[in-house]
């Protein structure tokens, strides 16, 4: 396992356990900390958005991004299924899954919720209010604000009309405001930021044309069941995994199908510890035979309960699975495309500000290459409180050993013709970092492939990786320019970073080659591509 801290009380770390294989990584957090707090964020024009660009976006100095979580399941419309609540203001309506909540004091709770909203008036009683941020249907009224979009996207048979709030709006309390326009017969209103609409049909529109007029005083009313406080923040997921410290997995009471619990895929979850006030983010790579394979409900509930949650909710997951520390994805998403865009995301904010660089960092660590070999280090810069600071290249110092050549890169360095081991240290000011590099001659190693069998179904895919053992024993994995791949014969496909997709029925032989001016390496796997299988 290793660890680092990325805030204060934060701390990110990568879990491996061959049994599965399983690739894990965690974000483990004091939930209750002064300068941290939880909230969500909406994908772009209301659609589908990199979790890493989300949490890209939401970072600025006072409010930086410690963590990103990818968040509820979405429809083919790019809309989330169930409740969003961001800053205390509702951006989706809820579903008869389970949710998760955090008060302004950051005080979570795992539920299933229910909305039902009201406006009432001075003059003529309240009306039922359907939905918020939906599609308007047949005598309803219908709340939108910002979240929805530009525009309501409503068409002409009903009316609509504009309201300014006269406090900051909030779940499970009243909310006055203000009529700012008369009810018009028309549709597709725009959206402002400052200001919500009321879109109604039928009788609604009816009752709103008797009822309201500008200028009036009118009050909200949302409550949301089974919530003890108004949510400053709130996302959903399905099922709810652990209940009161024991294994819960709500798959059925939540309308799920049945395999979706037993069947192993990538997974992201959430769990908490309300003794210890720690949080847990959870990824679970998957979908990627001999490096992870994915959990099950129940295993994924099983690891959560071992890290001490008394408390967990499952999010989506598959291609979705993304978690994001300090900008950087640190997990594998199982799309061969990468990264998948999703609808919403959970964010973990950090708002306190150090006065001055306090830690300087190089990663990796530790690196073994082997003779003429490309050598890589990245330099982060961070306050007292782990936020980043920008730093130019000229700002750092480095102290390389003899094994290691500078070349015009920053950052950058070529193993030289020798075998040789030493530090790399990095300074800025009165701060510095090192990493250990040890520099092996490729003559008389082998060549390895992980896994040199395997059996594939037509459209699944499986990740192939290059290692070579040193006389140590440890595994130098492989990769880049001096490594090629062949496939053979022709009827599926290898990446040239050793990714196979399955097509055409048949056994395959898969060839990486490790080339360098003084040795070529050469190894190969089996695999098997079965006839009658299906894509999962």
């Amino acid at each position: 396992m290793s660890s680092r801290e990325v805030g204060p009380g934060v701390k990110h770390y990568r879990i491996y356990r061959e049994a599965g294989p399983w690739a894990i990584a965690v974000v483990d957090f004091n939930y209750r900390h002064p300068a941290l707090r939880l909230e969500t964020v909406r994908a772009a024009d209301q659609g589908l958005e990199l979790t890493s660009r989300m949490a890209s976006r939401e970072d600025r100095s006072g409010s930086r991004v410690v963590a990103a979580l990818n968040g509820d399941f979405f429809t083919a419309q790019g809309r989330p299924l169930n409740l969003q609540i961001r800053n205390g203001e509702i951006v989706h309506g809820a579903y008869p899954r389970s949710v998760l909540a955090v008060s302004r004091a950051q005080e979570p709770v795992i539920t299933v919720t229910e909305l039902s909203g009201q406006v009432v008036t001075r003059r003529n009683g309240s009306h039922r209010l359907a939905g918020v941020n939906r599609e308007r249907r047949a005598n309803e009224l219908i709340m939108y604000n910002r979240f929805f979009g530009n525009r309501t996207n409503t068409n002409r048979h009903g009316q609509e009309l504009t309201l300014r709030l006269l406090v900051t709006f909030a779940l499970n309390d009243t909310v006055p405001a203000v009529v700012a326009s008369l009810p018009t017969p028309q549709g597709n209103s725009i959206i402002s930021d400052s200001l919500y609409v009321l879109s109604a049909h039928g009788t609604a529109a009816a009752w709103m044309a008797r009822a309201l007029a500008a200028g009036d005083t009118v009050r909200l009313i949302w409550q949301a069941s089974n919530l003890p406080f108004p949510p400053a923040a709130a996302i959903g997921g399905t099922p709810r995994l652990i209940r009161d410290g024991a294994i819960s997995i709500e798959n059925e009471r939540e309308f799920n199908r049945e395999g979706f619990a037993s069947e192993r895929h990538p997974r992201t979850a959430v769990g908490f510890d309300e003794a210890n006030q720690r949080m847990y983010f959870v990824v679970v790579d998957g979908r990627q035979p001999g490096y992870s394979i994915g959990m099950t409900l129940p295993e994924l509930a099983a690891f959560l309960r071992e890290l001490g949650c008394t408390q967990a909710i499952n999010l989506d997951g598959g291609g979705s699975s993304t978690l994001v520390v300090r900008g950087e994805v640190v997990n594998r998403p199982s799309d061969l495309a990468g990264e998948r865009p999703v609808a919403n995301a959970l964010l973990l904010l950090c708002s306190a500000v150090g006065s001055s660089p306090a830690y300087l960092r190089i990663s990796p660590p530790r690196v073994e290459a082997l003779t003429s070999d490309s050598v890589r280090f990245k330099i982060s810069l961070t306050d007292s409180f782990f936020n980043p600071i920008a730093i130019a290249p000229n700002e750092i110092i480095w102290r390389v050993p003899a094994a290691l050549e500078k070349s015009n890169a920053p950052g950058q360095f070529w193993a030289g013709t020798k075998v040789d081991s030493g530090f790399v240290v990095v300074k800025n000011g009165v701060i510095s970092d090192s990493a250990w590099v040890v520099v092996h001659q490729p003559a008389g190693l082998e060549l390895e492939l992980d896994p040199t069998q395997a059996s594939l179904k037509p459209g699944q895919a499986r990740l192939l990786l290059a290692h070579i053992r040193t006389t140590s024993g440890r595994r130098l994995p492989l990769a880049g320019q001096r490594l090629r791949w062949e496939l053979q014969p022709e009827g599926s496909t290898i990446s040239a970073g050793g990714m196979m997709v399955a097509a055409a029925p048949g056994s395959y032989r898969v060839t990486a080659t490790y080339r360098s001016a003084a040795v070529t390496l050469t190894a190969a796997a089996e695999v098997v591509v079965e006839a009658d299988g299906k894509q999962p």
